[in-house]
């Protein structure tokens, strides 16, 4: 689903990208297995940052960026820096539906985006469908305590969007990822309310 107004800020901040850069993506690629992951695709890229990411810290040669919202695939296109116009490429595409041949990519990538999904489970089908054999998908996630209990009452839960197919616990998303074929390979949890992690397709 568009995020609205409010979500667009919290994701097109500065500070939001700082730590992309500096902290979501170096230690999302020590979690992964290889050194370098040629074709990738991003699902959910906002304004371009975490395709810009994958390029720098994952030895990708391309990367497909996809958002559902024309608008931050307009922004991303604009914010391109020049070295990476041969490597990047935005399409307005939705996660749920993906348009592309299955077995295709070396790599997958999710900055915070599943959550958003009007239906999580169909997004992870996709995911899987996409990946090549031994291809890896590299997530980061707020959980179902976080997601429908620390907004709950707040001024951020007034104005955040999180539809109740995109709330999940991480058991529930370990195991649908391992129902299409993908196990964890690697995983840092933040208690009950986020995870970072990388599964392999069998």
């Amino acid at each position: 689903m568009k995020l609205n107004l409010f979500e667009r800020f919290i994701t097109n901040n500065p500070i939001r990208a700082f730590l992309q850069r500096h902290a979501e993506g170096p230690m999302l690629k020590k979690m992964g297995s290889r050194k370098e992951y040629p074709l990738c695709l991003e699902i959910g890229c906002g304004r371009g940052i975490g395709a810009g990411v994958i390029v720098e810290k994952f030895g990708a040669e391309k990367v497909i960026a996809t958002d559902i919202d024309p608008e931050q695939i307009n922004r991303a296109m604009k914010n391109l820096r020049l070295e990476y116009r041969d490597k990047i490429e935005f399409k307005v595409a939705d996660a749920m539906e993906i348009d592309e041949p299955a077995d295709k990519f070396d790599a997958v990538f999710s900055f915070g985006v599943i959550h958003h999904m009007e239906d999580w489970r169909r997004a992870i089908r996709e995911v899987s469908r996409v990946l090549r054999r031994g291809g890896e998908f590299f997530f980061e996630e707020p959980l179902h305590n976080f997601t429908r209990h620390f907004t709950k009452g707040s001024l951020l839960g007034v104005v955040a969007t999180h539809p109740k197919g995109g709330l999940f616990s991480f058991e529930k998303f370990r195991d649908e990822l391992k129902n299409n074929n993908v196990d964890i390979i690697n995983v840092k949890r933040i208690g009950n309310s986020a995870i970072f992690g990388v599964g392999r397709k069998r």
